[in-house]
């Protein structure tokens, strides 16, 4: 075991890089850097397609991020858990890429969300982030399917899928603030993933990790 909670917990050491993006559990100057990056995700007058906590008044909104961070590393299980990776660049974490699943090691399936601070949008880095988790679930923990979700109107989440290859999957409405919202989902599998195959991204740290995403190196070849 190597020294250091990276020897104890492996995902602390994880690391997706992509031609301009680090991936990785946030650490304490990430977390910080990430409650000022939520402060601002798009115009106020805006309609609002993250999760509702990110629209709260400070302080709530971040230490709502904060309990949701460390929460999800509490509850981690191979049998559920949620990979949340603070988004990176120039060292500064700029957003947030997570990816989730349940009974993973049997059905194979992840779902993924994210969001990128107003400054950084346009730039292409949410397609970086999301193609570094997908190499991380197909690449290197054997998928078979990714799904996502975007609302309507948020045409920027909708281009980001279908341009990694992702199909129309369904859709459901539901009520929201007394209004009606129409979730579009969208899945991905893995011959449509290899065809939409991003290059230069790398994952280290992986192998040290499968066993808390609930898997074997023998059961992917590795």
């Amino acid at each position: 075991m190597s020294d250091g909670l990276a020897g104890l917990w492996p995902l602390l050491a994880l690391r997706l890089t992509t031609a301009r993006l680090e991936l990785a559990i946030p650490t304490t100057p990430d977390l910080l850097d990430l409650a000022r990056a939520s402060a601002d995700l798009q115009p106020a007058d805006h309609p609002r397609y993250q999760q509702a906590y990110l629209y709260e008044p400070s302080p709530q909104r971040e230490r709502h991020l904060l309990q949701r961070h460390w929460r999800a590393l509490a509850h981690w299980r191979p049998e559920s858990w949620n990979l949340q990776l603070a988004i990176r660049v120039d060292g500064v974490a700029v957003g947030m890429q997570n990816m989730w699943a349940a009974d993973y090691a049997t059905i194979r399936t992840v779902e993924t969300g994210s969001w990128i601070t107003r400054a950084r949008q346009g730039h292409g880095y949410g397609t970086e982030a999301r193609a570094a988790v997908l190499e991380l679930a197909f690449a290197h923990l054997g998928a078979v399917e990714a799904h996502t979700s975007y609302v309507d109107g948020n045409t920027a989440s909708e281009r980001v899928s279908r341009k990694l290859g992702y199909a129309a999957n369904g859709r459901r409405a539901y009520a929201e603030d007394g209004r009606r919202v129409v979730e579009h989902r969208m899945l991905l599998d893995a011959a449509a993933w290899a065809k939409h195959r991003m290059p230069g991204i790398t994952a280290d740290g992986v192998r040290d990790c499968l066993e808390l995403f609930g898997l074997r190196a023998e059961e992917l070849g590795s």
